[in-house]
């Protein structure tokens, strides 16, 4: 099932065309509001605009909903980028998804992903340290630090603007499936983070992670605590509280690499991402092969320094 699935992504990106955005430069925070704006109103049977609240200093945090069913009834799929505000790859994907995504959708094959599920696109989760270009917020504080985990209440938790408001967001919608895109390292990462115990899905988890990072080419797939051990992170706090099936996906190897290779890299994940959403769409009809990850910790596994 995996050999076939990722047959047919390689057929999907084969005849796809040419992304709408161009990709040889990157988009500012009015860039990215004004595209968003911008499909919503050009597609608005498909693409929904909303507003998720504002940073803390004020800057707007906004997305989208890619569905051509009812958002309000669908399970859905969170994806979103600039955890990390100096990540900078790892927004312009989520951008060159909404633009893949809007394109493509009367392929059979993303039309019926997207008649299934509702795709929520956020691609500035920390637009404070992407003005700044910083991994922080404004105030300092790692966003992708502040999520609950066990052993920190929601109290102690959630002090910055973004992050409470994503965890409203899941809290409302308990998102089916999300990927949290990083950039700094090249691998795909699965809960948990927090501790090197096997999540009761790992099997799930390595079959996912081993798709999406065979869609990008890359060799390093593993729990993200094999990586490095980290608390507070997105995807322990959405596996943990609603059982979403949610993955870190680095993207590229700097946080923000040169123009000229930008385009690749968006391309690239994209692939990983649309081969990471089929599967789910296959897991939900039973049809995913599960694969069974040794104890020892199986293909794909390499260590690395960066923290997402």
């Amino acid at each position: 099932m995996a050999r076939s699935l990722l047959g047919l992504l390689v057929w999907l990106l084969s005849t796809t065309q040419a992304l709408a955005l161009e990709f040889s430069h990157y988009h500012s925070q009015v860039d990215i509001d004004h595209y968003l704006l911008e499909m919503a109103r050009e597609h608005p049977g498909l693409v929904h605009f909303h507003r998720l609240g504002s940073s803390e200093q004020g800057r707007p945090i906004n997305y989208v909903v890619i569905s051509s069913g009812d958002p309000e009834t669908l399970p859905a799929i969170f994806l979103n980028g600039t955890h990390h505000g100096d990540e900078r790859a790892s927004t312009e994907t989520v951008l060159g998804l909404v633009d893949f995504l809007v394109q493509e959708h009367r392929k059979p094959m993303l039309k019926e992903l997207l008649s299934g599920y509702a795709i929520y696109l956020l691609p500035l989760v920390n637009p404070d340290g992407f003005a700044l270009g910083t991994r922080l917020n404004a105030h300092g504080f790692d966003p992708n630090r502040d999520y609950s985990y066990p052993g920190r209440s929601d109290e102690d938790s959630f002090k910055t603007n973004s992050i409470r408001l994503v965890k409203e967001l899941s809290n409302s919608v308990r998102f089916r499936a999300a990927l949290a895109f990083h950039s700094g390292m090249e691998g795909v990462l699965w809960a948990w983070a927090h501790t090197a115990d096997r999540a009761p899905d790992h099997d799930i988890y390595y079959t996912l992670a081993k798709l999406t990072a065979g869609a990008m080419a890359m060799p390093r797939y593993m729990q993200s605590h094999q990586d490095y051990p980290a608390l507070g992170e997105f995807i322990d706090f959405v596996y943990m509280n609603h059982g979403t099936l949610a993955l870190t996906v680095e993207v590229a190897n700097q946080p923000s690499p040169p123009p000229r290779e930008l385009a690749g890299v968006v391309k690239r994940a994209i692939g990983g991402s649309v081969a990471f959403m089929l599967a789910i769409l296959e897991l939900d009809r039973s049809e995913l092969r599960i694969e069974h990850q040794n104890a020892s910790g199986g293909a794909g596994v390499q260590l690395s320094s960066k923290k997402s």
